[in-house]
């Protein structure tokens, strides 16, 4: 996964954004480094008045000069309400640490040997559903996936800025589809750092449970061209995370442009947006980090959890169990392959297995809205429409 920078994204929420915030203000993915993680103590960098002596000091004496003798206040003024449209009255890391937390309410996991589940439940009765289920592949096949990994380092010279520059951001590169700008779509910006930031804590749970080895600790051969992230391979998160956001972007864009964005552009953002990621993945195996298959199952992850989290959004989603068996995958990465489920396993002695796929998918799930998720979704399809169409909400 891209670790998330968590601390950072939020502080550059604040305040002024200029375009070279742009870069550091996606999800902070690429799994670099271990550190920035923690950081968020308190309500630090929530503001200008950051706290220091200096400053105490002369608000101290400040007041001591004007405020003179105590009044009190009368009547005192009625509490907030209690409704979505507060979430506007908070600072923006408080907003996203709210959604986080909303986002992230009714997640389960399921975890066996080879495999694990993510479930959600609310609080209707009934047993939880599956929103994805991950088996992950024998040795033997990742130890096949090595002769793809070291064919693709002939392309780390050539990619190597691309490669430095995903290692931290994400959104610039889908953002430069079009649409997303980090001072006139704000709202879109955060909705968007929300899901990366949602993507990373699940994808890495999952990577977890599934606890698989990185290409390095196959061959010294492999001989990484940026640090190996501490922590599982499979699934990827650039490909987890880049592929959730360009979902939920796309719908997005769709939402917002339903009446002004003809059928042909519309069908070559949701390809461009889909090659992005796709890069972005695979760039991570040229990297010499992944296999080809962890950006198999990170797009499937990013896809079943991209509908999971339109629906909740409250968008135009029809989320899908999906499934994804690992054993027996022997092939290199495509993204049309993951949307046409067309992997077959290859089984040793018996060539390809009709109808034994690596990817699956089941019946449509019924995921709830969230009423404080849906006012963020909201105002980020006004935004986009205002981007896209020229005319605001309300004159539609």
């Amino acid at each position: 996964m891209s670790e998330l920078n968590i601390a950072m994204n939020l502080r550059l929420f604040i305040g002024c954004f200029g375009e070279a915030h742009m870069a550091r203000m996606s999800g902070e993915s690429g799994e670099s480094g271990e550190s920035g993680e923690s950081g968020e103590s308190g309500e630090s960098g929530e503001g200008a008045r950051s706290g220091s002596f200096t400053a105490a000091r002369a608000l101290i004496s400040s007041r001591e000069g004007v405020v003179g003798m105590w009044e009190g206040i009368g009547d005192p003024p009625a509490n907030y309400e209690a409704k979505p449209c507060a979430l506007d009255r908070w600072s923006t890391p408080v907003r996203l640490r709210t959604l986080t937390a909303e986002l992230l309410s009714g997640i389960y996991y399921d975890c066996a040997q080879e495999s694990v589940s993510v479930q959600f439940r609310d609080s209707s009765p009934g047993d939880p559903q599956t929103l994805v289920l991950m088996t992950r592949p024998g040795k033997e096949d990742f130890g096949d996936q090595l002769v793809y990994v070291n064919n693709y380092a002939a392309l780390r010279m050539e990619r190597s800025g691309e490669i430095m520059t995903e290692m931290t951001d994400i959104l610039s590169f889908l953002g430069s589809v079009g649409y997303l700008h980090p001072n006139r779509t704000r709202r879109t910006f955060e909705l968007l750092t929300l899901v990366l930031n949602v993507t990373g804590l699940i994808e890495m749970r999952v990577k977890h449970a599934l606890t698989c080895r990185r290409p390095v600790e196959y061959s010294p051969q492999i001989q990484p061209m940026i640090p190996t992230p501490g922590h599982g391979s499979l699934p990827s998160g650039h490909a987890t995370e880049s592929f959730a956001a360009a979902f939920v972007f796309y719908a997005l864009i769709t939402e917002a442009g339903a009446r002004c964005i003809k059928d042909h552009v519309r069908h070559h953002t949701f390809v461009q947006l889909m090659r992005i990621a796709e890069r972005i993945a695979i760039n991570r195996t040229v990297a010499g980090v992944h296999f080809p298959v962890d950006s198999v199952a990170g797009m499937v992850l990013g896809w079943a959890l991209s509908d999971f989290f339109i629906a909740r959004f409250g968008g135009d989603a029809d989320p899908k169990m999906r499934g994804f068996d690992g054993r027996g995958f022997a092939n290199d990465f495509s993204y049309e392959q993951v949307l046409s489920k067309s992997y077959v396993k290859r089984k040793k002695g018996r060539g390809k297995v009709e109808d034994d796929r690596n990817i699956t998918e089941g019946e449509s799930l019924e995921i709830p809205q969230s009423y404080d998720l849906n006012h963020l979704w909201k105002q980020a399809i006004a935004e986009c429409r205002l981007m896209i169409c020229g005319m605001p909400e309300n004159d539609k």
